[in-house]
């Protein structure tokens, strides 16, 4: 590696992701299909545990977003769904200009140093929005910044003296290789079989997951 590219590589790893949390989340899951405010929230709460404070959206927060991106034409009505002894749920449907923001969204994402959850989590699953050959860009894009943090990373660790940094910097480099390996994997599925019904959200009901978990680890345990 270079002296500009070591150099290069520090510039990235010192920067930090900036992304509208709301923005992207609200928009994305309403490219898959129409929502109500409550239905997103629910939605966020429930992958809240995996993320930690990164999909902390409270209520407030969902329908003050829903409310601004209606006035600017990003989201529209879709219908109002009257429940028994419940006020009327309204569901929203994103719109084309909705669409387009969030691939203005995803595309300022993507220079952005290669965060675990923000670009990965976050952004992947609503790339369904962008050009196939956007997509194939994107990620090998990603993939050369993740080679060059993964080469000053080992570098890095290489100075430290023995101790608990040496370690957790070695740490970061597996993590990173291994992050490596999954987003090859989704270069190589897009540029063999295309994009289509490939990028979502992974919703699965609770039941269902626990009952796909349960037969996995039969399976597992068995001889």
């Amino acid at each position: 590696m270079t002296a500009d590219a070591i150099n290069a590589a520090l510039r990235s790893m010192r920067s930090s992701t900036k992304v509208k949390i709301s923005d992207i989340l609200i928009l994305g899951l309403l490219s898959h299909r129409p929502m109500s405010g409550y239905d997103i929230y629910r939605f966020v709460e429930k992958k809240a545990d995996a993320s930690g404070s990164w999909l902390n959206l409270n209520k407030k927060t969902v329908y003050n977003t829903l409310g601004r991106m209606e006035d600017a034409g990003l989201v529209a009505l879709h219908e109002r769904v009257e429940e028994e002894n419940r006020p009327p749920k309204s569901v929203y449907a994103v719109t084309e200009e909705g669409r387009e923001r969030l691939r203005q969204l995803l595309r300022a994402d993507a220079p952005s140093p290669p965060g675990i959850f923000v670009n990965y989590f976050l952004d992947l699953p609503f790339y369904g929005v962008l050009e196939e050959e956007e997509i194939i860009a994107i990620l090998r894009d990603w993939l050369a910044r993740l080679d060059a943090l993964i080469e000053l990373s080992g570098l890095y660790s290489t100075v430290l003296p023995d101790g608990a940094m040496k370690i957790l910097a070695g740490s970061q480099t597996e993590l990173m290789q291994a992050v490596r390996i999954s987003i090859q994997q989704i270069l190589e599925r897009v540029q063999e079989l295309g994009t289509e019904g490939f990028f979502s959200v992974g919703e699965i009901g609770e039941e269902e997951l626990a009952a796909g978990l349960a037969a996995a680890r039969r399976e597992r345990s068995s001889p």
